[in-house]
């Protein structure tokens, strides 16, 4: 067996006085550095809304902490009903939707339409059929106001995969 030389598990430490190296830049170049925000400056505010009763429907993709847990369990309704559809697989149709939707105190739809679609029937049929077929949800929780509750929600149809998108 060859022998070896002993290997140091710790590299050589820096010297206190010895600054890190930073990357060279040209002498034209001009370097703003600014503080990171705190994390209260990066969270939502008490007030933020994303919509609801007087800015319009809440989009489902909503990060505020008011609707977020309750619209976790209205996607995963959808979510169970949710197909691309045997005949979009078959032609390789993708696309992407918009609709609206409100939900009574109870749970129960009391409305849907179609704002923008796929620019495929088979497609946006089948959006409009997974939320009828999702519903009734949750009834709405007691910290959410609105009531009905209007849901704006973007539906993509992308390499044989469903998923709900930002709406554009």
């Amino acid at each position: 067996m060859p022998d070896r030389e002993p290997v140091d598990p710790m590299p050589a430490a820096r010297s206190p006085a010895e600054p890190p190296q930073r990357e060279q830049l040209p002498e034209n170049t001009v370097v703003v550095e600014r503080p990171l925000p705190s994390l209260k400056e990066l969270l939502p505010t008490i007030t933020y809304s994303s919509g609801g009763a007087r800015g319009g429907p809440v989009n489902l993709n909503t990060r505020d902490p008011l609707y977020v847990s309750y619209f976790t369990k209205i996607k995963q309704n959808i979510e169970q009903q949710w197909q691309y559809p045997e005949m979009a697989l078959r032609y390789g149709l993708q696309g992407r939707l918009a609709l609206e939707f409100t939900i009574g105190g109870g749970g129960q739809l009391e409305q849907l339409r179609m704002i923008r679609s796929s620019g495929s029937q088979v497609l946006d049929d089948e959006a409009l059929r997974a939320v009828r077929a999702a519903a009734p949800f949750p009834p709405i929780p007691s910290w959410i106001k609105s009531v009905p509750l209007s849901i704006s929600a973007s539906m993509e149809y992308h390499d044989n995969r469903v998923n709900y998108g930002n709406p554009r």
